[in-house]
């Protein structure tokens, strides 16, 4: 019995208006009927709608579109992907074909068109008439975007704001001038005033505006994006955009929280902050411990092509997360997990010969007797110390006696004895260093060969191993790196001879590179 056909399916606005005019239930009508005809069941999770921008330059990172491959490579019965037309798919030329190729030789997938059916077969006519089609989306784009922002510079001109409404406003009755918020603009107007005149620190009032009723219903800030609403223009009434085109009014007609003047102090006084954010872990996540260790196969030839942790959401609030590797380059999705077992399994098909074991052996004996060395070494400087502190003690004991230092006596005999309990001190050490010596050495090697056993679990143990020794481990034992290929499979294409400790045994199961 041959396997159902199913078809995923997306459904897509571009303005409000189109939602509201139940745009995309007429989609998903036509949509659903396309799939009828081609014998197709759409499953409930294979359907994707939303207002997705199509415009030209951003759908090569689109999630949805990611989403979409990703479901297709776990669903071999896909078969279809159903749009109801191609400007509620692609309005790019280029990126159209792009992705029509990809979900062809990638997953096996169909673009099919549910109210244009002539161009869903494979001719140069059907070619050219979506070609054509995707040329008027792009061109409608273009000039969509050129009259929102002549519309945009235009209320900037006159002073209004004709975007949504700052932290600290709401929208007003007129429109284009936000009104301040009544409870989170007296908030804030207090905050930014007790900074630009210097009776709270930055810090100090970042902490204020957080365990304020500013923050109600909202995520707390962090330091970057503060800093970002201290030095905002709009709060002096200064209207402003700095994005494909640029242009400042500084009249507004929005009521200010602040003045000009206060405005620049504040730029001064935030300038004069140091950031201090630390950055990324310094040992990296402890989640994705082999972040950019991994190569994807399929952009072998692109410098960010590797993966990175990404805790992966649906974008609903509340929505649960999924720890998944993500390839910096094509985007596609990894689970965490099953990255983690692919990475531990190349260990794993490696073990260590029996001539390696004794080899292994006599290096971690070379490897201690170094170590023993320098604990002789400090046992010996130990031992000095004992003896240079018990010499000044008598040394201190004869200085008592001397009549001329009768008035420091009681300061001598309290140096005297800070130096016997250092002293007792330095002895239990020693005793310690000289009676655990051979029980050391037992646990070392026990320690070194379980870990050498475990390579590959203890290569992900980010307690055990940090991030600069696990690259080392890495470069050592794989200098050519991990790569993953369209199969979702870990490979590496050499695996250096140190790691096995053989000299005659020869790997088949390597795979080289390009293979």
């Amino acid at each position: 019995m041959s396997k159902q056909i199913l078809a995923i399916t997306t459904c897509r606005v571009s303005t409000p208006e189109q939602l509201e005019n139940n745009s995309l239930e007429r989609q998903a009508e036509a949509v659903l009927n396309a799939a009828n005809e081609l014998e197709a069941i759409i499953p409930d999770d294979g359907q994707w709608s939303g207002s997705v921008s199509s415009k030209a330059g951003t759908n090569v990172n689109r999630k949805d579109l990611k989403e979409m491959l990703h479901y297709c490579k776990k669903h071999p019965q896909v078969k279809y992907l159903i749009v109801h037309e191609v400007d509620r798919f692609m309005r790019s030329v280029d990126e159209l074909f792009y992705f029509e190729v990809r979900f062809r030789e990638e997953v096996g997938v169909k673009i099919v068109y549910a109210s244009q059916p002539q161009l869903n077969t494979d001719d140069h006519q059907s070619k050219l008439f979506k070609a054509l089609e995707a040329f008027k989306g792009e061109g409608s784009n273009v000039e969509r975007q050129k009259k929102s922002i002549d519309g945009q510079i235009s209320a900037l001109k006159h002073g209004r704001w004709p975007f949504a409404p700052k932290p600290g406003y709401k929208r007003g009755y007129e429109p284009g001038i936000p009104e301040i918020h009544p409870i989170r603009g007296p908030i804030l107007s207090d905050i930014l005033l007790k900074i630009v005149t210097r009776r709270i620190t930055p810090t100090q009032a970042l902490i204020e505006l957080n365990d304020s009723g500013f923050m109600v219903g909202h995520s707390k800030y962090k330091m970057d994006k503060f800093r970002k609403i201290v030095t905002d223009p709009f709060y002096a009434a200064i209207v402003e955009i700095d994005k494909q085109v640029k242009f400042r009014n500084e009249d507004g007609l929005h009521e200010p929280l602040i003045t000009k003047n206060q405005h620049y102090g504040l730029i001064r006084i935030m300038d004069a902050k140091i950031k201090t954010q630390s950055g990324p872990h310094k040992n990296g996540n402890p989640k994705y411990p082999v972040s950019n260790l991994v190569t994807c196969e399929l952009c072998r030839d692109n410098s960010i092509g590797r993966l990175v942790g990404y805790d992966h959401t649906n974008g609903k609030k509340n929505s649960p997360t999924y720890e998944k590797y993500r390839c910096r380059s094509c985007g596609r999705l990894f689970h965490r997990l099953d990255i983690h077992s692919e990475i531990e399994l190349q260990f794993n098909l490696h073990p260590i010969t029996q001539n390696g074991l004794k080899k292994l052996y006599k290096s971690l004996d070379i490897v201690w007797r170094k170590k023993e060395g320098e604990a002789v070494r400090e046992a010996n400087r130990t031992d000095h110390k004992i003896k240079s502190l018990k010499l000044s003690i008598e040394q201190q004991i004869e200085a008592i006696t001397e009549p001329s230092n009768a008035s420091i006596k009681d300061e001598i005999l309290a140096s005297i004895g800070k130096k016997k309990v250092e002293i007792s001190d330095l002895e239990d050490s020693l005793e310690k260093l000289r009676d655990s010596a051979e029980d050391d050495r037992d646990r070392f090697l026990r320690f070194a060969f379980k870990f050498v056993q475990n390579t590959g679990d203890n290569f992900l143990d980010t307690n055990l191993v940090s991030k600069e020794n696990r690259l080392r481990c890495k470069d050592v034992l794989f200098p050519a790196g991990f790569y993953i290929d369209k199969k979702n499979k870990v490979y590496t294409p050499e695996v250096s001879r140190l790691y096995r400790l053989a000299t005659t045994e020869q790997n088949h199961l390597v795979r080289v590179t390009g293979l």
